[in-house]
């Protein structure tokens, strides 16, 4: 019988940041992966997020030396008109998934987790003490027991759980190629009943995908749906410029459909990643999200198994994080969608924007109106409707109780915004004090910049408003 604190279910970024940070913390890790490594998997783009995100578990430099290819321009089609999006700092970044991931577990096996590769977890068991689990590990047969479980298996699920779709159903046909002249940025294209994404990978290799409402593949087999794909292909404009391309292999489809588990977390497991919550593909920022997910959930994890008076909060904590995340992307997704919809009324855009006015008030949008308006030498004062509540909070360690701002225009109470904390700032505020002065105030806490922008964030949501 092996005995560790925690066993970890999958080693994509989720799993393998999870699994880095815990063994951080201090617990004894078993890192359980179903793949030999490196293998191509989806997700090559990574969004200007993800890599702030490696610090903590000190990755960042390993992927810097890896060399991916940054983005620079992204060639786009989405609203009628071809454009060209150049983002001059070259934040994302284009990598081979299967050398990211390796990198990533690497540094998991470095800070101390034991990792089991090839292995399946054939029989679990959950009872007062944790889990056991019987895993077949490369052809050895292994007993493990754990105190603690987490789910980072992504749209697979190691543990069943309810799914709320927050999204129309999305299929993504994709297919790689090679070939001479493959574009050499990414590309994105919008189309009557379709969009459409082009990823060039670093080892020369082109992906092509295609998103499609789910209802259009149903009943056909798989030469139907490489039909599908092929059709699609040609109608846009992801090969213009490649000679003689040639598919490296066939046509496959995959789930896209983006969705919120309603149960993440209790006291014995955590989903982290797609496990707990799908984003729609549209913003590529999957991977981000599942890295913050392992990030805030190795945080809910150490206060669950090391302060059990807290357990509630913790759990509140990871919940109500999760839901808002996804009412925020819902909303941003939605806003894009709205603007293929107003020249493509179909049915496949109209649905992906139609929650956008819903979205929006779930999370208080800025109003138009009230953003034109705002200068920086505007009076203001705090709204009556603004308070400081007790809300649970994420700490470097731990979950803990603290303030956070609430107000009717927020969906939640906010604690942080930007990463600095807002109470110390709005008890700051004196009636009068125009927006520069606030920034110029609040500069003991925050920089001069970052003061600015919370204190727009705060006006355009009425929780500054101008003084009678």
């Amino acid at each position: 019988m092996q005995t560790a604190d925690v066993g970890v279910i999958g080693a994509g970024p989720a799993g393998c940041v999870m699994a880095a940070r815990l063994a951080q913390l201090g617990f004894d890790v078993c890192l359980v992966e179903r793949a030999r490594f490196p293998r191509r998997r989806l997700g090559e783009s990574l969004s200007p997020g993800v890599l702030p995100l490696l610090d903590p578990i000190g990755a960042r430099d390993d992927v810097d030396a890896a060399q991916f290819i940054p983005v620079r321009r992204v060639r786009t089609n989405w609203d009628g008109a071809p454009a060209e999006r150049v983002d001059p700092r070259e934040r994302g970044l284009l990598v081979d998934r299967g050398r990211f991931d390796e990198l990533l577990l690497a540094r998991a096996r470095a800070w101390g987790a034991e990792v089991l590769q090839p292995a399946v977890v054939r029989e679990r068991l959950e009872d007062d003490h944790g889990w056991r689990m019987a895993i077949d590990a490369d052809g050895t047969p292994r007993e493990v027991r754990v105190r603690f479980v987490v789910d980072a298996t992504g749209r697979t699920g190691f543990i069943p759980g309810l799914r709320r779709r927050t999204g129309p159903r999305t299929v993504s046909l994709f297919a790689y190629w090679t070939g001479e002249r493959l574009p050499e940025q990414p590309r994105i294209e919008a189309a009557a009943d379709a969009w459409y994404w082009g990823v060039p990978l670093p080892d020369g290799v082109y992906n092509t995908l295609v998103f499609v409402d789910g209802a259009m593949l149903r009943g056909l087999d798989s030469r139907g749906r490489e039909a599908v794909f092929h059709d699609r292909i040609r109608r846009s404009g992801l090969m213009d410029g490649c000679v003689v391309p040639r598919m490296a292999g066939s046509v496959k489809a995959t789930d896209a459909t983006p969705y919120l588990d309603e149960r993440p977390v209790t006291r014995n497991w955590i989903k982290v990643g797609d496990s707990a919550l799908a984003l729609d593909p549209l913003s590529s920022s999957g991977v981000q999200k599942a890295i913050q997910t392992a990030l805030s959930g190795a945080v809910v994890v150490n206060t669950l198994l090391r302060k059990p008076e807290c357990t509630d909060a913790a759990i509140r904590f990871y919940d109500e994080s999760l839901t808002r995340a996804s009412d925020r992307h819902r909303a941003w997704a939605a806003g894009h969608y709205a603007t293929v919809a107003a020249r493509e009324p179909g049915a496949f855009w109209t649905a992906r924007s139609a929650s956008l006015e819903a979205a929006a008030a779930d999370i208080g949008l800025p109003r138009a109106e009230v953003v034109a308006s705002m200068t920086v030498r505007t009076p203001v004062q705090l709204s009556p409707d603004a308070e400081l509540v007790d809300v649970p909070r994420l700490g470097s360690e731990f979950v803990a109780v603290g303030p956070a701002l609430r107000h009717p225009a927020l969906a939640a109470p906010v604690a942080y915004l930007g990463g600095w904390e807002l109470a110390p700032l709005l008890r700051d505020v004196r009636a009068g004090m125009t927006l520069l002065q606030l920034a110029r105030t609040w500069s003991v806490h925050v920089p001069f910049e970052s003061g600015v922008a919370i204190a727009g964030w705060m006006f355009a949501r009425g929780i500054l408003v101008g003084r009678r």
